[in-house]
């Protein structure tokens, strides 16, 4: 829970200060009438939302730290205290930072955050409190909930007809569909349902289920205003709902066949449409993360979302298939890195070093569990203990 702590600061700081071109500005004359020139809704709904989630899991960790150390009261307080100055520090440093546009009422949005962070917390400690019980519990249930979330960004419900109409109409056209993308997305499926079940072993319920959330997020991705819809995802789920209720996991190791789905699809589509050239003119991004930012917020958060779930299902998809094979984070990076090199050679797609990272954050959360990766064997070992 520590490392979550910290990677959230981390994360607040370097989203908030990027691209770290600072500038030299009159306090007085520049800097105050900036800061104090917006009012509490000027920024949009995207750009609240992502202050939002941008704070959310400092106070889910905070929360969950504060906890496990004796669940003092006055603890909340520093955290929303020092989390607020936080957010007005980092507005006041974007003064400096000319493609930043610094306002007050974003420090308000990331405290909103942080007390939702606090309030998911509680909720989860007293209705699934076995996903806390380990950190690499709640890494796996984070990774699931970053697939629903990367599905329902941007997050902004209407119900306008002719867009509903629209959105299930290219589910119905043939030419949407890439067999490389139903793949891809029935294995992101199946992935998701087994992380759900290593999350909650010994929970039965149609809420958790691989069909629940397939349903919800088609109806709500229709009802999105603004979203990308992809109709290989439905697809792909339909697909994924068979082979897991077919009961193929009984005859064959399906992890690894996942596995190597995975990396293949993922490459394939990395690269895809493979227009090479042999002389790149543009600059390799070597600031991790740099080719994501721009001003809309959400998109960032939905291309963060996505490479998060599909590298650390990989990884996992590797560790469990592969649970005596040292070095398969390391293939992971290597293998990221190839990615990356690859978009730098191409016409459309950027090359930097943000996808090695994010296999580099994936490997401090998820772990490889040598002879058996089973998260729940110290936990049964201790029932029998304890029963007389």
């Amino acid at each position: 829970m520590k490392g979550l702590f910290l990677f959230s600061l981390f994360t607040i700081i370097y989203g908030s200060l990027f691209p770290f071109e600072f500038k030299n500005i009159n306090w007085q004359t520049e800097g105050l009438p900036i800061l104090f020139s917006t009012a509490l809704f000027d920024g949009g709904i995207a750009d609240i939302l992502g202050n939002i989630v941008l704070f959310l899991p400092l106070g889910f960790a905070g929360s969950e730290l504060i906890n496990r150390h004796g669940n003092h009261r006055k603890y909340y307080l520093f955290l929303f205290g020092y989390g607020f100055i936080l957010a007005i520090a980092l507005q006041i440093i974007q003064l400096f930072l000319p493609v930043r546009v610094p306002a007050l009422y974003d420090a308000i949005w990331g405290i909103l955050g942080i007390i939702l962070g606090v309030i998911l917390a509680r909720i989860i400690q007293v209705r699934f409190p076995e996903i806390l019980k380990s950190d690499e519990r709640l890494a796996l249930f984070a990774l699931a909930c970053s697939w629903i979330l990367f599905l329902l960004v941007p997050f902004l419900f209407s119900y306008d007809v002719i867009e509903i109409r629209k959105n299930i109409m290219q589910h119905m056209d043939i030419n949407q569909y890439r067999l490389a993308n139903v793949i891809l997305y029935s294995c992101l499926w199946i992935s998701y349902s087994e992380l759900m079940a290593d999350t909650f072993p010994n929970r039965k319920n149609f809420f958790l289920s691989l069909e629940f959330a397939l349903v919800l997020t088609t109806i709500a991705k229709a009802l999105t205003y603004r979203n990308i819809i992809e109709p290989e995802i439905l697809l792909g789920g339909l697909i994924a709902i068979i082979v897991m209720r077919s009961g193929v996991f009984k005859i064959i190791n399906l992890y690894k066949i996942i596995a190597i789905l995975l990396l293949f699809a993922m490459f394939y589509n990395s690269l895809y449409p493979f227009d090479f050239f042999k002389y790149p003119l543009k600059e390799f991004a070597w600031v991790p993360f740099s080719e994501l930012f721009s001003d809309d917020m959400l998109p960032i958060l939905r291309v963060v979302l996505y490479k998060v779930f599909i590298y650390g299902c990989i990884l996992w998809n590797l560790y469990k298939a592969f649970p005596n094979i040292k070095y398969i984070g390391y293939f992971c990076i290597i293998y990221a890195g190839s990615i990356e090199y690859f978009q730098h050679l191409t016409l459309q797609r950027v090359g930097g070093l943000t996808e090695p990272f994010i296999i580099i954050f994936l490997m401090t959360f998820i772990k490889q569990h040598k002879e058996k990766f089973e998260l729940y064997q110290q936990d049964s070992a201790e029932e029998k203990t304890s029963t007389p």
